[in-house]
């Protein structure tokens, strides 16, 4: 993921985005995440795109066939605005590279990871065909490895594009070296067969690391597709049969998808299906744990490592701190409470509620600043607070041990916000801040 650049947007309704994953022919590709925390993958609709009327037409037809997608092996649809200013799509994201980038970075998949990789997509584009919808553009680069399977992404998509204004008369949108016979005739009306020979470029390429009617001029490449045989020389032997068939000229003499599942398809597939190095880039492809953004862009703090520290190092004065802080943080909530609730009367009587808070409240905050026990994922209430000299940091097991787990931790809510009480009194006690006198 490459960061945000300058000119990019900080959110598309709701969804909050962290990065660039990168730029498609429809736009450009962001990592978000929802309100509710989730990761997702947020498309951006070039703005030359969204001014087509046409278009917009097709996009919003085609997303809304594209919600209907289930299944294990895609990443699904789960909101869009087609009629926005700029129009956009948001997918489920999945964490893990494309393959191209893989084979690109650690050359062709072993045949046992081929085989998986056949049974995914198999499956994935079954549940594209039975919404009605040909993906049109299966390509290395539309295809995620995760953990447990690959992804296919990006179906259905492509046909918005189609008839543009600035494409020629009988263009079709896709990748030359993937397409189909029939795409790059610029046949109309494709349907689930197109895909099917798409599969079998990719499974080749997963195999071998190149295409196999090569990735020169466009032009040559298309017609290797429509009149030459597939170089499959480096695909394994029990493949290169099926990987064949999917690549027949003629639609009719192609294997269906469920055809192409059964022969890939494992009575006992590995549960670490890919290699090591193409493991380490899921794992790096792993979304950011959330963050307090409020907080950090407030205080303009950092993260600082967790130390190794038991309860049994915790003094007895600490533990005294830690329960006045909890007694602080609750009466915090209990202002925190009113001044959301009553405004006007919380800044009519600032000074006298507020600086009830007194040093308990800020007792609480610091104490939380230091052994960061309101985190049960392990990290730490010092991420948002600026440094302030030497001060103790406790892991979360060891202050569990003393009693201080948030298990048990009250709510309040206003509106539709639920807000922890341990949110609240640091809430309140920054407004104690602002109104108590000096």
């Amino acid at each position: 993921m490459d960061p945000l650049q300058p000119g990019d947007p900080e959110s598309v309704r709701g969804y909050r985005l962290l990065g660039r994953l990168g730029v498609g022919g429809m736009g450009q590709v962001f990592l978000g995440r929802s309100a509710g925390g989730r990761p997702v993958a947020v498309k951006l609709v070039r703005p030359e795109y969204g001014a087509d009327p046409a278009f917009r037409r097709r996009f919003a037809a085609e997303v809304e066939a594209a919600r209907r997608v289930g299944g294990f092996f895609t990443a699904q649809v789960v909101d869009a605005d087609p009629h926005a200013q700029r129009p956009w799509l948001v997918t489920a994201y999945v964490p893990g590279p494309s393959l191209g980038e893989a084979i690109t970075e650690h050359g062709p998949l072993p045949p046992v990871a081929v085989r998986v990789l056949g049974a995914g997509l198999a499956e994935g584009l079954a549940a594209i065909h039975d919404s009605d919808l040909v993906h049109r553009d299966l390509k290395p680069g539309n295809v995620i490895l995760a953990a447990d399977g690959p992804r296919v992404i990006d179906f259905g998509i492509a046909r918005a594009l189609e008839g543009l204004s600035g494409t020629s008369t009988g263009a079709v949108i896709g990748t030359p070296s993937y397409m189909s016979p029939e795409q790059a005739r610029g046949v109309r009306g494709i349907g689930p067969a197109s895909d099917v020979f798409s599969l079998g470029s990719v499974l080749a390429f997963a195999a071998t690391g190149a295409a196999p009617f090569g990735a020169d001029h466009p032009t040559a490449v298309l017609y290797r597709i429509v009149h030459e045989d597939p170089d499959l020389s480096g695909v394994p032997g029990e493949m290169r049969d099926l990987v064949a068939a999917c690549l027949a000229k003629d639609p009719a003499g192609r294997p269906a998808v469920a055809e192409v599942l059964r022969e890939c398809a494992e009575d006992d597939p590995p549960g670490d299906w890919l290699p090591q190095p193409v493991s380490a880039m899921v794992t790096a492809a792993e979304a950011p744990p959330p963050q307090r953004r409020g907080l950090a862009r407030l205080f303009g703090a950092r993260r600082r490592p967790a130390p190794d520290r038991t309860a049994a190092d915790v003094p007895d004065t600490t533990r005294g701190r830690i329960e006045k802080g909890w007694n602080g943080l609750e009466w915090g909530a209990t202002v925190a409470q009113f001044t959301a609730r009553f405004p006007k009367a919380a800044k009519r009587n600032g000074e006298w509620w507020l600086t009830g808070l007194g040093p308990e409240s800020f007792c609480g905050l610091v104490m939380d600043a230091q052994y960061g026990f309101n985190d049960r994922d392990e990290l730490y209430m010092v991420t948002f607070i600026p440094e302030v000299g030497d001060r103790e940091m406790l892991p979360v097991a060891a202050l569990n041990e003393l009693g201080a787990t948030d298990d048990t931790t009250t709510t309040w809510t206003v509106g539709d916000v639920e807000v922890s009480v341990k949110v609240a009194g640091i809430v309140a006690t920054l407004i104690h801040r602002r109104f108590a006198p000096r």
